[in-house]
């Protein structure tokens, strides 16, 4: 099937991964590639299959699902969609997965329509960020990455001069942008400075030289 979604599983818990396994290739949509319980494996073998979406447990051997996506994040970027699955549901890890770059932290105990949901929007490049997350104020409503593409903003600058200035994709640029305006509750860039202005987000010296 040439649209699939191109999905790689990876858990240590053979009956969990088994499981999620089946019930995602009765999507017609959704083409599981492979399953992985270790991930030194899958750092070895993922670049052969190039999937598009990852599905990950943060507690793995060997390393953390968190330091896997740092790397993956480095080689990939916003090319590989990765969804985390995890029986933590503090907001320190929630934040620190979206600072990393992932499109969905999800609670084990979510349902498969909710994972196979985050799966199709990821490939839509949205973030599926929790609701209580955009409760808090000021300068932690935005990870340091999506401040500094706000500033930028502020500054003017096109998605294509941000990308140059911090050494990312333009695809990187857009993926936080989205996440900015959901975040911040605003419809438009000039809405996000205002409010990013409003909540004390960037200090007054962003237009100075």
């Amino acid at each position: 099937m040439k649209d699939s979604i191109r999905v790689i599983l990876l858990d240590d818990h053979p009956l969990v991964m088994d499981a999620l396994r089946s019930r995602l290739e009765q999507e017609g949509d959704i083409r599981v590639l492979g399953t992985f319980a270790d991930p030194r494996r899958l750092l070895e073998q993922i670049g052969l299959s190039k999937p598009d979406v990852l599905v990950l447990d943060v507690s793995l051997p060997y390393m953390d699902g968190f330091e896997l996506t740092k790397q993956l994040k480095k080689e990939y970027g916003s090319s590989l969609k990765i969804i985390m699955l995890s029986g933590y549901t503090y907001d320190e890890f929630y934040r620190k997965a979206y600072e990393l770059g992932v499109n969905a932290y999800l609670s084990k105990q979510a349902s498969y329509g909710q994972i196979i949901n985050a799966v199709r929007q990821s490939m839509s490049g949205h973030m599926l960020v929790p609701e209580r997350l955009f409760t808090a104020s000021g300068q932690d409503k935005l990870t340091p990455a999506e401040r500094e593409v706000l500033v930028r903003v502020a500054q003017e600058m096109s998605n294509k001069e941000i990308a140059r200035d911090l050494a990312v994709s333009q695809r990187t640029v857009e993926y936080h942008l989205t996440a900015i305006l959901q975040k911040l509750g605003v419809k438009s860039r000039v809405g996000a400075v205002a409010k990013g202005y409003e909540l004390g987000i960037m200090g007054s010296s962003v237009y100075d030289s």
